[in-house]
């Protein structure tokens, strides 16, 4: 077949049509992240207002579960190549993940965690092969291949668009499980698409001359005269640029060593603990390995290969901040952002659909403007395009530090006596004493006046935790007892049981969630009934209610008026803005780069280490999540504006070095 001929459609097809397997693969990708990004949106809420859990600790779990969903695809890609195929690969990854989801609708922590355990697995299989699948419906050379993706894109988009919407809504009105129990039917839905229409695919695969199997093998390709990319015949660059691609490769290896060495030091003095070592593991182990793939390489590969790598370092300090958006802002939104227009009150899980809706709206523009100053001779090379990224990142997080200082501004007190002996307190100046321990040193008493201070709003899960040491823990018992004897409560055969409750005890709820809870309350015999389950959040309210009321109650007061310190949303919406402009800077750049930078025999690695940089990127940006509540969200925001101009001021250093390294590749 001629060179012209391989890169035409088939035979008797429309040179302007997709194939129909293409909108079979749009859907089922579309429903598939329907699934992941309503399940991440629930995510960290979920922990906090249904579990009680506080944010450091919701963190640590979001940091585990998505760098690993990041890193999983990496085995899953392997073994798709080389065991079951790309289409097994995908049943079994949907498969998976729908039951993972469906696990998540089930309260216990045990089946919590073998839930997320399912998604990470599933996502291995299923994330790396679906878009092989796109590629392969197309013959070399297409060109419709890059439509293709586009319209794949697009779906991808729709997906995450419209899961928050949903599942927030579920989850406001029904509860948490029915926000997972929609998910779970959103990669139901992806399973049922790809399974009903995956014989139209195998046919496009087909008529493109392609298969469901790996691309050919590296003896395969030495085979047919396909030159070793290790040798280059073209010299590495020299300058500052020369002594960039002879330096990397060496810090690569000593990063290897030192960044588990530094883990296994902490975590023997206790300052960490034993799991926070695998990861930083797992990352220095594949930093080694690249470190030496790189040694190997010679010449101008080695420049472009070494190229990046550099900007792996760029891009993991882009997405650390991006991918804020599950975690800390979607906690600002929750609990800090006024989330009201006129009396309607929306989800603050509908704040992660604006990513998406802003990616449809400004991408075709940024694909016609990007295309009209190539025709000029004008398109800013890759690393001035990540340059842009990074000074738009940190415009992103500048608009939140400026939101959490007008938050942090306003100030609410209330009287109160005393501080229960049980709640830790740090005086700071003048007597003044900040307290607990979970809201960054907002919560302060003044012994002299007999006030209690708050800046900035007081959070429901922070009044909890304050509470619950002074509850007596005989009455404790009581009410962690309830959930085991209200498990078979209805309507039609109510629990009834007598309790001992504390001297100034009643019901944390006005009668319509009282009754929305399945709870009553008869202070005469002291006897709650329920009607329903007790499930954890009641559980969690039922114990604060069990404070000392000189302590309960001035904090409840303190909680509501603290209320009107939140803040506009639109401080989220500039910083999404911003945040969606630097992706649309990196992102489609970062992929295409990795393509035309690295040697054919590494190509599929240094693809796979690249998507790596969102694992490492969703890890660390977790562990940074764990301070919130520990430092305040104008401080911790500011966090992330320094890491992106830190950043972009040494990406500007090496643009020029950056250049040179990658030779001939805009």
């Amino acid at each position: 077949m001629s060179a012209p001929e391989a890169g035409r459609p088939p035979k008797g097809a429309d040179e302007r049509r997709h194939p129909g397997g293409l909108y079979a693969l749009f859907f089922t990708e579309m429903w598939e992240r329907f699934c992941y990004y309503g399940m991440r949106a629930l995510l960290v809420l979920y922990l906090i207002q249904y579990h009680g859990w506080q944010p450091s600790q919701a963190s640590t779990v979001y940091k585990w579960y998505t760098s690993l969903v990041y890193l999983t695809p990496i085995l899953g890609g392997v073994i798709a190549d080389r065991v079951i195929g790309l289409r097994r690969s995908i049943i079994a990854g949907g498969a998976l993940m729908a039951a993972g989801e469906l696990l998540l609708t089930f309260p216990s922590m045990p089946t919590f965690y073998l839930g997320l355990g399912l998604l990470i697995l599933g996502n291995g299989f299923f994330k790396p092969n679906i878009s092989t699948i796109v590629g392969k419906m197309y013959r070399q050379g297409d060109a419709r291949r890059d439509r293709a993706f586009t319209i794949f894109y697009m779906g991808i988009n729709l997906g995450a668009g419209l899961s928050p919407f949903l599942c927030g809504y579920l989850r406001v009105h029904f509860g948490f499980r029915y926000g997972f129990a929609a998910a779970a039917a959103g990669m139901v839905v992806a399973l049922a698409i790809f399974l009903s229409t995956q014989g139209q695919v195998l046919r496009d695969v087909e008529a493109a001359g392609n298969d469901l199997k790996i691309a050919v093998s590296n003896a395969e390709g030495s085979a047919r005269g396909i030159p070793d990319p290790i040798e280059s015949e073209a010299p590495s660059a020299g300058g500052m640029a020369g002594m960039l691609g002879r330096a990397f490769p060496v810090a690569m290896l000593v990063a290897a060593v030192g960044l588990p060495a530094d883990y296994l030091w902490r975590a023997a003095r206790g300052d960490v603990a034993w799991t926070d070592v695998i990861m930083p593991a797992a990352f220095g182990a594949i930093s080694g390995w690249m470190g030496l793939t790189l040694r190997r390489i010679r010449g101008a590969a080695k420049d472009k290969s070494v190229a990046i790598f550099v900007f792996f370092m760029f891009a993991v300090l882009f997405w650390m901040a991006f991918e804020q958006a599950g975690n800390a802002l979607n906690l600002w939104a929750q609990f800090h952002t006024d989330l009201s227009i006129g009396s309607f009150r929306y989800p603050a899980e509908w704040w992660q659909s604006v990513n998406a809706a802003l990616i449809v709206l400004f991408a075709p523009l940024f694909a016609r403007g990007w295309t009209w100053l190539g025709e000029r001779g004008r398109e800013p090379s890759t690393p001035t395009k990540m340059l842009a990224a990074m000074v738009l990142m940190a415009l992103s997080f500048g608009a939140m530090v400026i939101g959490a200082r007008a938050e942090d501004a306003a100030t609410t007190d209330e009287a109160l006596q005393n501080i229960p002996g049980e709640i830790p307190t740090k005086t700071i100046a003048d007597g003044v004493v900040e307290v607990g321990d979970g809201d960054a040193g907002r919560l302060t008493f003044d012994p002299a006046t007999h006030r209690l201070s708050a800046r900035g709003v007081l959070p429901r899960y922070v009044v909890n935790h304050l509470l619950e040491p002074t509850a007596p823990r005989s009455f404790v018992r009581q009410v962690e007892a309830l959930e085991a004897q209200t498990r078979k409560a209805s309507i039609e055969a109510p629990v009834r049981v007598r309790l001992e409750v504390p001297s100034g005890f009643a019901l944390p709820w006005d009668a319509g969630e009282a009754h929305d809870r399945g709870v009553e309350w008869d202070s005469a015999t002291n006897t709650m009934t329920f009607t329903q389950w007790m499930e954890t959040p009641t559980r969690a309210d039922l114990i604060a209610s069990g404070a000392p009321r000189e302590w309960r109650e001035p904090l409840a007061a303190l909680q509501g008026k603290t209320d009107r310190a939140r803040v506009s949303g639109i401080w989220l919406l500039l910083s999404y803005l911003f945040a969606t402009l630097g992706e649309l800077c990196l992102s489609p750049v970062g992929l295409s780069m990795v393509t035309k930078l690295a040697p054919t025999r590494f190509a599929s690695l240094f693809m796979g280490v690249w998507l790596l940089a969102s694992s490492v990127a969703q890890y660390a940006g977790g562990s940074i999540g764990e301070t919130w509540g520990i430092i305040p969200p104008a401080r911790y925001f500011m966090l992330f504006v320094w890491t992106s101009l830190v950043g972009a001021a040494v990406l500007a250093l090496l643009v020029r070095p950056l250049k040179q390294l990658m030779h001939d590749v805009r």
